[in-house]
């Protein structure tokens, strides 16, 4: 499942890129977000699980997650995305499993900084510097402004993450993803109206396409698939995947756009593997070592396989 979903969000980068050729950045995500909560609420329903929660304050929580998970955090990666490039905005996403560590460590008991957890956010992070080297630069003053604004995004997804692996545990996925996701989407289309000239975009086939899958895949699965093994895993070890994004970024350029790997692609991708084995690498009884990839595989799966006999408590 966790392979699954770097497969997801590693593509979404460039299909994001695509989407921006012909629309403007919070139509595209907002709308993007509005067909992905209609899925989803059709999802949930024709399953019987509660997609809204009855209690008033879990209503105002998913309210603040909408907000900051998806208005602000995709906002902002829209928006810069029309100024960078894709490997900078990358990059300084990359930041985000060091926010996370930071942010956990004030939040969660059990997930406190260590030096072993530090040596291997840091090995991730110089490999993604080392892939995206030649796209380390920006041209004009807007893009050194994008370059700080994106910035604001991986601090914000940070917060938001701990903050669901600290309380939100009881919460079903469908319930954490469609009604933040229904509050985002109108918070961007609204920010759209008032920004944008939307008389302006244009929906070709590629706008559309771009949309769906972003929807489909990037929202509905991959919202459901994450919120899923976040349950079983410690939430500094699932973000490092946020390191194997730019991985597969790489390689579907080489497979798809013809792009030439170098030898220091290989060297930077091998440091973001070693980094991301240092970081969950614990030992148990024996000295049996367990990866993150051992850990929620076969949990995440017969969670996903069974979601139709779950019925959410009532919130």
């Amino acid at each position: 499942m966790i392979a699954l979903l770097v497969f997801i969000w590693g593509s979404t980068w460039l299909v994001i890129k695509i989407g921006l050729t012909d629309l403007p950045p919070f139509l595209s995500a907002g709308v993007r977000f509005a067909f992905g909560a209609t899925i989803l609420f059709a999802v949930a329903r024709m399953q019987g699980i509660a997609s809204i929660p009855r209690s008033a304050r879990l209503n105002a929580a998913l309210f603040v997650l909408g907000t900051g998970s998806f208005s602000v955090n995709y906002g902002v990666v829209y928006w810069s995305e029309q100024y960078l490039p894709s490997g900078l905005t990358a990059v300084l996403f990359a930041t985000y499993p060091f926010f996370t560590l930071l942010v956990a460590h004030l939040i969660i008991p059990g997930e406190r900084i260590t030096t072993r957890k530090m040596i291997g956010v840091l090995l991730g992070f110089a490999g993604v510097v080392l892939i995206f080297r030649t796209d380390l630069t920006v041209a004009n003053p807007q893009g050194l402004t994008a370059a700080m604004v994106i910035l604001v995004s991986p601090v914000v997804a940070a917060i938001c993450t701990v903050a669901i692996k600290r309380w939100g545990g009881h919460v079903h996925p469908y319930m954490l993803t469609t009604l933040p996701m229904t509050y985002g989407a109108l918070t961007l289309l609204t920010v759209s109206f008032l920004t944008e000239d939307i008389g302006a975009a244009r929906w070709s086939a590629t706008a559309v396409g771009s949309i769906v899958y972003l929807a489909i895949f990037g929202s509905v699965i991959g919202f459901v698939v994450y919120y899923t093994i976040l349950r079983k895993v410690a939430v500094t070890s699932l973000n490092l995947i946020a390191y194997l994004f730019p991985v597969v970024a790489v390689a579907l350029g080489f497979l798809i756009l013809g792009e030439v790997l170098e030898p220091l692609t290989f060297l930077g991708a091998g440091a973001i593997v070693v980094g991301i084995v240092i970081a969950t690498y614990r030992r148990r009884l024996g000295g049996v070592g367990e990866s993150l990839s051992q850990s929620v595989g076969s949990d995440a799966g017969s969670h996903l396989t069974a979601s139709n006999t779950v019925r959410q408590p009532r919130q």
